[in-house]
């Protein structure tokens, strides 16, 4: 007989993929020391680097759907050949 964990694991994989989201977002809202203070002004501090960055012109945005069409395309690939067969593609906002 299988753990309960394994169990639920194994049920919980057939759902949508949605309702996977929403139970994982519900489950990590439950572990009280899964973010702290300090975690939260990293992000924070982070993204307002990030902001300035653009905003200075240091570094241009991607549209949306340029990002997705990327990432659904190298997605395809490592479906197709397996992911040690294709390098990381690394791009100038990544370096």
């Amino acid at each position: 007989m299988m753990p309960a964990r394994v169990e639920i694991e194994n049920e919980v994989l057939k759902w949508p993929p949605a309702e996977r989201a929403g139970l994982a977002e519900r489950l990590l809202e439950s572990v009280t020391d899964f973010t702290s203070d300090e975690i939260e002004l990293a992000w924070r501090s982070e993204i307002a680097r990030r902001v300035g960055e653009v905003e200075s012109g240091k570094v241009s945005d991607i549209p949306s759907h340029e990002v997705f069409a990327k990432a659904r395309k190298t997605l395809n690939e490592v479906r197709q050949v397996g992911c040690h067969e294709i390098p990381f593609p690394q791009t100038a906002a990544l370096s």
